[in-house]
């Protein structure tokens, strides 16, 4: 075991990205880093090393990469610099939103839920689903589960629970009857 307050692994992790001299492999290391010291009891230099990723691919010029070590930023803000943490898990469901990162997007909004924030998202209505979601989502509306919803589409049952999925996403809601009660409501119906 490492012993607090020393991180070999970090140290190996910078001295292999400082040999190979690309600043992908050094953001690489950073946020691979980050995440050793979230881990390792007595290591505190995450939020560090997290900035130091994010400056990285920023300056790289790749923003989903941005977006990821955002989320992780704010999740290790959460519990001491809450409002920060609110700042850079907005900016992240933001980046995922506009990428089309459903499940990442859903990471960040249940982060920004528990800091108290309702996330804000532009696609709330029925009518930007694509047929297969509005046929999701109708069935889900009579009440059917996801294995039955496969079963009366004739697709899996993974299939049928990522349809679930970004139907929720895309209506910015957190379950099945909040879906259900803004199909109902008229919002987006064609």
């Amino acid at each position: 075991m490492l012993a607090p307050g020393h991180c070999g692994l970090c140290q190996l992790l910078a001295g292999l990205a400082d040999r190979h001299g690309s600043p992908f492999t050094a953001a690489l290391a950073a946020a691979s880093a980050a995440h050793v010291s979230i881990a390792v009891p007595g290591t505190h230099h995450a939020v560090e090393r997290l900035e130091t990723a994010l400056r990285l691919f920023a300056t790289l010029g790749l923003p989903y990469e941005v977006a990821r070590v955002r989320l992780d930023l704010a999740t290790v803000l959460a519990a001491t610099r809450p409002e920060a943490a609110v700042v850079e898990a907005e900016a992240a469901f933001d980046a995922f939103e506009r990428f089309g990162a459903a499940t990442d997007a859903d990471v960040a909004a249940a982060l920004l839920r528990a800091l108290g924030v309702t996330p804000r998202t532009g696609r709330r209505t029925a009518s930007e689903l694509t047929e297969r979601e509005r046929q999701v989502l109708r069935l889900v509306g009579a009440g059917l589960s996801n294995p039955e919803i496969a079963a009366r589409l004739h697709i899996s049952r993974k299939t049928a629970a990522h349809h679930v999925s970004n139907v929720l996403a895309k209506l910015g809601v957190r379950n099945r009857t909040e879906a259900v009660a803004v199909d109902r409501g008229g919002e987006g119906r064609r």
